[in-house]
């Protein structure tokens, strides 16, 4: 989506700071919110409406917390939505934000039982297509120079740029799609090779490349 939540698709944020010997989680507590992602994902598993969830964080929060803490939002208002917790013990892990809380929230979620009406998590999102592909091998191709309201894998700094087809991996699920619960509407995934100077001008090493998956729905034909 557009926002300031694509900050791999826009300039302006900085150099990113490596922290020396930075631990796998710098609180307890971030700990037991990935565990909670883990058991949640019991009641089905889709990445893109997490993703989706991530996107919805209004822009000054999610430049203002930490990595986890974006995780532990998106976590208490999906707990909220499935019924889980209540709006009202939700502001209370908010407020509060203290270890115990996180830790008697991953306690409740993992001793839930998951109906028997949820299938179990699929792994992988490789899926079978019939339609014959758009593009071949070595093709030149456009991105698509759209901005989508919602979630999607199209990076903004690539739209309406162009690049040559590397690689055609058949079918895997739509995250546009799949985001908005409109189901996982297969589509064929492509490998498209991008020079630096195409996506940022001539300033940039002649020799660089990125190579980008991309969905077939993302490209067009260059004219």
């Amino acid at each position: 989506m557009n926002g300031a939540h694509d900050m791999g698709g826009m300039h302006g944020f900085g150099a990113v700071i490596r922290e020396e010997n930075e631990p796998v989680f710098h609180a307890e507590w971030e700990g037991r919110v990935v565990g909670i992602r883990s058991e949640l994902q019991r009641f089905g598993r889709n990445i893109d409406r997490f993703r989706s969830m991530i996107e919805q964080v209004r822009a000054d929060r999610y430049l203002s917390i930490p990595y986890y803490e974006r995780w532990l939002d998106v976590t208490l208002r999906d707990c909220v939505e499935r019924g889980f917790i209540t709006a009202g013990e939700r502001r209370q892990i908010e407020t509060v934000g203290s270890d115990e809380d996180v830790e008697a929230l991953s306690s409740r979620v993992k001793n839930i039982n998951v109906p028997q009406t949820v299938p179990a998590s699929t792994r992988g999102y490789v899926r079978a297509i019939i339609t014959s592909p758009a593009f071949s091998i070595g093709e030149v191709v456009k991105a698509r120079n759209t901005h989508s309201a919602t979630h999607t894998r199209l990076p903004r700094y690539v739209r309406g740029r162009t690049g040559v087809v590397l690689a055609d991996h058949g079918g895997f699920v739509f995250p546009d799609t799949n985001a908005r619960g409109e189901g996982e509407q297969p589509k064929r995934l492509y490998t498209v090779r991008f020079t630096a100077r195409e996506l940022w001008g001539e300033d940039t090493n002649a020799r660089d490349t990125v190579l980008l998956d991309l969905w077939e729905p993302y490209l067009e034909r260059e004219a």
